[in-house]
Order: C-alpha cells, then structure tokens, then sequence
C-alpha cells in the first residue's frame, strides 16, 4: 500500500531513501561546519556583549561614586566659602571697631588740643587783663600823685585795685 502510494505520487522510494541519507548527511555536515563556527561567532558575540554590559555596569558605578565625590567635595567647598564668608565679615567689623576706636581717640585729641588752645588764649587774655590792669593802676598812680595824694593813700589805693584785680582773676580761673 506505501509503494502504490509512492508509485502513485510519481516517489521512487529508492531515491527518497536516498534523499533523506543526503539531508541527514547535509544537516550533519552543517552542523559541523556550518552551525557550530556560526554558534561559536553567536556565543561569542553574546560573551562580547555580557562583557560590555558588565564594563557598562562597572563604569556606572564609578560614575557614581565620582559623582558623589563630588557632591560631596563641593559640600566642603560650599562649607569653605561660608567660613570665608563669616571670617571676612568677621574681619570686616573688627576693622570697623579699629577704625571707629581710631576717629574716637582723634575726636579726644582734637577736643583736647581745642581745651588747651582755649586755655592757653584764656590765660594770654588774663596775662593781657593782669598787663592792662597793672598800666591803668599805674595810671591811676599817677593821677593820684598828681592830686597830690600822700603816698600812704596812694598805696591803699592801689593795693585795692591789685586786690579787686586777683579776686575777678581767680573768679574767672574758677568758671573757666
């Protein structure tokens, strides 16, 4: 029944036996020489790969820890440019105190040296009122002589005045 079959279909079985020893022997073949260098190029192009993948898994763990080096050197830069910051400040205002303490010690110079130029002029105004004093009570001597007053007067006279003359000194020594 299979030969009137094969007869039927136009199929020699002689041939087809034949046949299929050439494929299995052709399958064979190409798996040995074709299959097996071509399964070695696909295996190793998949070693390739995992190998890339495994290098681009590393690199982005480096890539990682580079980058939180970073952060975290940029952390200490920032906490640097803080305390920089604070010691300028710092350094700014004790510059200001020094030169606030500067212009206050020469106000007290400049008040001081305007104290004594002022006294020094009071005690030439006091020198010169003593000087005047002295001429008029001269003067007045003279007057005196010449109304002919005994000399006894004229030294009461004139010990007064000199007398008047100190009191409204030292009153004025005393205001000023």
């Amino acid at each position: 029944m299979i030969e009137e079959l094969f007869h039927s279909l136009g199929i020699k079985p002689g041939v087809m036996w034949v046949n299929m020893a050439g494929f299995v022997l052709l399958v064979l073949l190409l798996k040995k020489f074709a299959f097996g260098p071509v399964g070695e190029i696909l295996a190793e192009r998949q070693r390739g790969i995992e190998a890339d993948l495994e290098e681009a898994e590393r690199n982005k763990e480096l890539a990682l820890a580079d980058k939180r080096a970073i952060e975290r050197e940029l952390d200490r830069l920032d906490e640097r440019a803080d305390e920089i910051i604070s010691e300028a400040e710092s350094e700014g205002e004790k510059r200001r105190a020094e030169l606030l303490d500067r212009a206050e010690e020469e106000r007290r110079r400049i008040v001081e040296e305007g104290e004594e130029a002022v006294e020094h002029a009071a005690e030439q105004a006091r020198q010169q009122l003593r000087q005047e004093t002295a001429d008029i009570a001269v003067e007045l001597s003279e007057r005196a002589l010449r109304q002919a007053l005994d000399e006894e007067r004229q030294r009461a006279l004139v010990d007064a005045f000199i007398a008047d003359i100190d009191r409204l000194s030292r009153q004025s020594e005393g205001d000023g």
